[in-house]
């Protein structure tokens, strides 16, 4: 079984808004770095539409969510292999 979510808009909103299943837990296990990135995200997130709670989130904020999630991880994966290239030299 794939639980190693491809990084996609739609792969995060389904991990970080679903309702809690164990096949949801699953992938946040096998995605321990996607939901930890999630987290950071979701304390500072501020909703387009201005609503707060996120069940109420409008598909717009759940989309500028996911895609604030998934530069947030480019960012942090750049600045790892750049530590890597550090390393070896």
């Amino acid at each position: 079984m794939g639980a190693i979510v491809k990084l996609s808009t739609k792969n995060v909103i389904d991990l970080w808004f679903a309702e809690d299943t164990p096949i949801r837990q699953y992938k946040i296990r096998m995605n321990p770095n996607l939901w930890a990135m999630c987290q950071q995200v979701s304390k500072d997130f501020k909703a387009p539409s201005g609503r707060l709670i996120p069940s109420q989130y409008r598909k717009s904020d759940k989309v500028a969510f996911a895609k604030l999630v998934l530069d947030k991880f480019d960012e942090s994966e750049s600045v790892s292999d750049k530590d890597l290239v550090e390393l070896a030299y």
